[in-house]
């Protein structure tokens, strides 16, 4: 069986799980194929941090399951997507838990469905499945900002056409109106464009916090 190793993003992360703020921070050595648990433990002894904290700070970790690259639209994010591993199929009653964990923390009823050995839980572009795999079963969480695409194909379609719409009148003669055409469509278009900037970094956050909520609680109830 492979060792688990953990690289630099997780070891502080870990190490920020098992401490309350009064350990002292201090440089984690390891080579470029990350830190073991065994490794961990014995640098958080070190830093005086006790090693059972450390293992599960870890533990923590590894119930939040694995983030896919976020999706991106205008370099901004739009899609987040988490596959979970589970300890073990859960019973009707336990997917029944799940299912209001997920009504809970996003704040909306969705609908159930299930297909053979599948599950699902949806609402809109929000699913969490239950998935057999080789080995168990896991969840796959995903999420689709639709709205952001859409706005952000609506703001490039003003940006085109106050460049065009200002050419046409330009090329009419009439330098000014065409002026006049570019500053009211390219105001359309950098608006647009700021909602998205505004809104979807916070509504990318929120939905990673929701999903590492809910990883950590299916692992939980399942172990």
């Amino acid at each position: 069986m492979t060792t688990r190793r953990y690289g630099e993003e997780e070891v502080r992360e870990i190490f920020s799980l098992a401490t309350t703020g009064g350990a002292r921070e201090r440089p984690l050595a390891g080579d470029s194929d990350g830190l073991s648990l065994q490794e961990l433990q014995r640098i958080g002894e070190e830093a005086g941090i006790e090693a059972e904290r450390v293992a599960q700070a870890a533990a923590s970790l590894d119930a939040r399951g694995s983030a896919a690259p976020v999706r991106r639209s205008f370099g901004l994010p739009i899609g987040l997507s988490r596959v979970v591993d589970l300890p073990r199929a859960p019973t009707d009653l336990e997917w029944e838990r799940m299912v209001a964990e997920f009504r809970s923390t996003f704040g909306v009823q969705g609908q159930t469905t299930g297909t053979g050995g599948l599950r699902e839980w949806s609402q809109g572009n929000l699913h969490i499945c239950l998935e057999p795999t080789e080995h168990g079963q896991q969840l796959r969480l995903s999420t689709l900002k639709g709205d952001a695409v859409e706005l952000n194909v609506f703001g490039l379609v003003m940006a085109g056409m106050s460049l065009l719409m200002g050419a046409l009148v330009a090329a009419a003669g009439k330098p000014g109106k065409a002026l006049l055409l570019v500053g009211m469509f390219a105001a359309i278009a950098l608006t647009t464009f700021g909602i998205n900037l505004f809104r979807l970094p916070r509504w990318a956050r929120e939905r990673e916090r929701q999903m590492q909520a809910i990883a950590e609680y299916a692992v939980k109830q399942l172990s």
